[in-house]
């Protein structure tokens, strides 16, 4: 009866293998976070006014006002900013929109002991008392909305992906419908175990101890639920992984390519995903834009160079660039642009080919061989791209529906002939000037 109240129809064949795993830490991070609430609601509430014989409820009101305008600015600051990254980048935000909460959570809980705080001698730029209280809720209002959207978004990737199944497909409504459900009966029996113990925790030292054990047994549950998690699809980290232990710098190839589980063990939650990482090492070698501005990569490579990349990528719907590091810049840096009418297969192999390009110059460490570079690892890439994916294909990834960037990129480049007439132009002006 149970199953069929909390698990979707033909379970487990029409979920996810990892779906179970992460249901349950999920409902044990949801528990402490019905516990945890209820002390910050507590603390909001003492923080407007009550409780308080000379507050009144329009001070009360103008101060929720006030928070609520906060958490909408943020919402609508965050959706411009996080919005295309929060399906490839699925786990870090997963876990990033708890440790928001939590933050929104702690804040909430203190703020009647914030009210306490005297810093005017010392320093007298810094609020205090009622000041710093309405800064609190303020900032607690605005890390309570930028979790319910980044939650949200990933949620939504993280349904989509239970209900895939390894064969067939899932129902994505029903999934979504049984989380809500479960989540529903998980937090009302956290709120009713809180609403028993929470006129036992009145004083400051048993309201910080309750809290750190609640927030902590939260970020601990989540962590493991975002670390249960194996992804099918490719994102920049996951395809750095896959690619840089497939193929060796010398050239060689493995025989099998690492399955979803084994990329899954390796990944990091919170690692830059513009960074290019060796699997073998660890070793961060490089770092590289993908969708860089035309005019961005003209501030930072030469003419010459720009030319020269324009003609060795003429006919790909990418051209890769190596940006000029400075004197104490010691990663290389690589811009990747894409033309009109590039596909998701193109953003992989402009990817790849950093990852080669990257390895190439940071072993040969002589930038005057750029253009070589890029014409030698192009060559060896597109030699090697029909059996890597092939293998992806084989080991279980999803090749058709890669998430290769924070969503679709804002530049392209429009009009190449033209630029490359330009540039070619600017080339044989800086060369008459050498």
């Amino acid at each position: 009866v149970l199953s069929d109240l909390f698990l979707p129809a033909g379970y487990p064949a029409s979920v996810s293998p990892d779906y179970l795993e992460y249901q349950i830490y999920n409902a044990l991070q949801a528990f402490c976070n019905s516990g945890s609430s209820l002390l910050a609601s507590r603390g909001a509430l003492e923080g407007v006014g009550v409780g308080n014989a000379s507050a009144s409820a329009t001070h009360a009101l103008l101060l929720t006002v006030l928070k609520d305008a906060f958490s909408r600015l943020t919402t609508i600051i965050a959706a411009y900013y996080f919005g295309t990254s929060l399906y490839p980048e699925t786990k870090t935000f997963r876990f990033l929109a708890d440790v928001v909460n939590d933050a929104s959570v702690v804040l909430d809980t203190i703020v009647p002991y914030i009210g306490a705080i005297t810093l005017s001698g010392s320093w007298s730029t810094i609020p205090t008392g009622a000041t710093l209280q309405i800064i609190t809720l303020c900032l607690s209002g605005a890390f309570r909305a930028l979790c319910g959207l980044v939650a949200g978004g990933s949620k939504a990737a993280l349904t989509n992906h239970f209900a895939s199944p390894l064969a067939g497909k899932g129902d994505v409504g029903e999934v979504s419908a049984k989380d809500a459900s479960r989540e529903t009966v998980v937090g009302l029996s956290g709120m009713l175990l809180g609403t028993l113990l929470i006129p036992y925790v009145n004083t400051r030292a048993s309201t910080y101890t309750a809290l750190f054990i609640l927030v902590g047994g939260h970020l601990l549950f989540n962590y493991l639920a975002v670390r249960s998690v194996v992804l099918r699809t490719l994102n920049r980290q996951r395809a750095c992984i896959l690619w840089t232990d497939f193929r060796s710098p010398s050239g060689t190839f493995k025989d099998r390519i690492l399955n979803p589980p084994e990329v899954a063990s390796r990944e990091l939650i919170f690692g830059a995903p513009y960074c290019l990482r060796d699997a073998s090492t660890g070793r961060i070698i490089g770092r590289c834009n993908l969708g860089t501005s035309f005019r961005t990569v003209a501030s930072l490579c030469s003419a010459v160079h720009i030319t020269s990349a324009l003609q060795t990528f003429e006919k790909e719907k990418y051209v890769l660039f190596i940006a000029e590091s400075g004197p104490t810049s010691r990663a290389v840096t690589l811009l990747v642009c894409f033309k009109d009418g590039y596909r998701s297969m193109d953003q992989l192999q402009a990817w790849v080919h950093s990852i080669d390009a990257a390895r190439s110059l940071t072993n040969l460490g002589n930038p005057s061989a750029a253009a070589d570079i890029l014409h030698s690892t192009l060559s060896a890439v597109h030699e090697t791209m029909p059996r890597f994916i092939q293998s992806l294909a084989d080991a279980g990834w999803e090749t058709a529906n890669d998430s290769m960037m924070f969503g679709s990129p804002n530049h392209l480049i429009m009009g190449v002939d033209k630029d490359l007439q330009d540039l070619e132009v600017d080339a044989r002006e800086a060369k008459k000037d050498q």
